[in-house]
Order: structure tokens, then sequence, then C-alpha cells
């Protein structure tokens, strides 16, 4: 358990999301942790990317980046949302894809992110009978460690049709937004921060 700005208290729990037998007892030791015995909120954000192009791709790396992206959020999804369901709590899940969901995919990270566009709409259909909200959000480029970009980091990028990364506060300002109840009547639906990269141009 740790203290974060604010003043609140935040707990913590390692969970493998290529690990599916685990999840649903993982799910419940999270809500253990909780001062309510409650999950009503899921972020599926584990994520990998892809190093190499198409033609030096390994079925390793391509096993891996699906099994994290695409088959991770969805069984974290599927544990989350049986014991919203059998607990009967009106929750939120909101799945992180990418700005690449709407590009050419020849990369296993790309074909995971157009998995998670559709497996968003997927699941608000299943889950919104039992007061579950499913949406996703569409980051482009976030000045991240993923991305090599670390605290002190320039953040400019020629690429960007903005001239820069996106910071980890911009996006998680909207996903705060899009798991209240501000957000229950947004519905199946991809918010994209991406600065334009990916909507206005295709390819950077």
């Amino acid at each position: 358990m740790k203290n974060y700005r604010g003043g609140g208290k935040a707990h913590s729990l390692v969970i493998d999301v290529t690990d599916v037998n685990s999840m649903p007892e993982k799910v419940c030791l999270a809500a253990q942790m909780s001062s309510t015995g409650k999950i009503n909120i899921l972020v599926n954000s584990a994520g990998l990317v892809s190093h190499h192009d198409f033609f030096h791709m390994t079925e390793k790396e391509y096993d891996s980046i699906m099994d994290i992206n695409a088959k991770g959020t969805y069984f974290m999804s599927q544990a989350v949302g049986k014991f919203m369901i059998e607990n009967k709590i009106k929750g939120h899940i909101l799945n992180v894809t990418s700005s690449s969901a709407l590009r050419p995919a020849w990369t296993p990270y790309q074909m995971s992110k157009w998995a998670v566009r559709g497996l968003t709409l997927g699941l608000a259909d299943a889950l919104l009978p039992h007061g579950i909200v499913v949406n996703a959000i569409a980051p482009g480029p976030v000045a991240t460690p993923m991305l090599g970009k670390f605290e002190g980091d320039s953040i400019y990028n020629e690429t960007s049709p903005s001239g820069r990364y996106a910071m980890p506060e911009e996006i998680a300002q909207l996903a705060v937004f899009m798991v209240s109840d501000m957000g229950n009547l947004i519905v199946g639906d991809t918010f994209y921060m991406t600065g334009g990269s990916g909507t206005i141009t295709l390819h950077n």
C-alpha cells in the first residue's frame, strides 16, 4: 500500500495477464484489498510494442504481443465482468488501444490494437445489460519509457502533426473522465488522443 499525491492510498497486486487460470483468484484478492470489497473499474493497460518489421517478425515475439495485448485484455475483462455481475456491481471497463488501430495492420502490435477496438464494441454489447459500461481510449505517441522517453526528456516529436508527444497526465485525465459517472452514456466508443498521429496523418 502506497500513499500518492492527493492524500489517498493505493494498493498494488501483481497480475500476469498471460496466466488466464489465475485471473479469477487475483480479481478476488484485489477486491479484498479494497475498503469496500468491490471492484467497479477495470483499465486494461498492459501492453507490448513490436520491435521487428513484417519480414523479421518471429513467432515468439508475435505470440507474446498478441497474448498480452489482445488475449490478456479479453480474459481480464471476462474475469472482472463476471465478478461485477456476481456481486451486482455497476461499473466501467476501459481498454487501452491505440491510433495504430486505424492503420494497416502488418505488425502484431497493430493487429492486437485492431482486436481491442473490436472487442470494446463486443464487450459493450455483452455487458451493458448488466450495468457495466465499456469504452476504449486510444493514445498516439506518449512520452513514456516504452517509447524511450524519461522524465526531463524533450517531448518534441517532429513526426506528430501537433509537434510533440502526449504526456501521461493528459491520457490519465481523459481516462478518469471516461470511467466516471460523466461517461455513463458513452458506450462502446473509442476516444482518440493522438495529436493527429494516425488520424490526420495515417503513417506517423
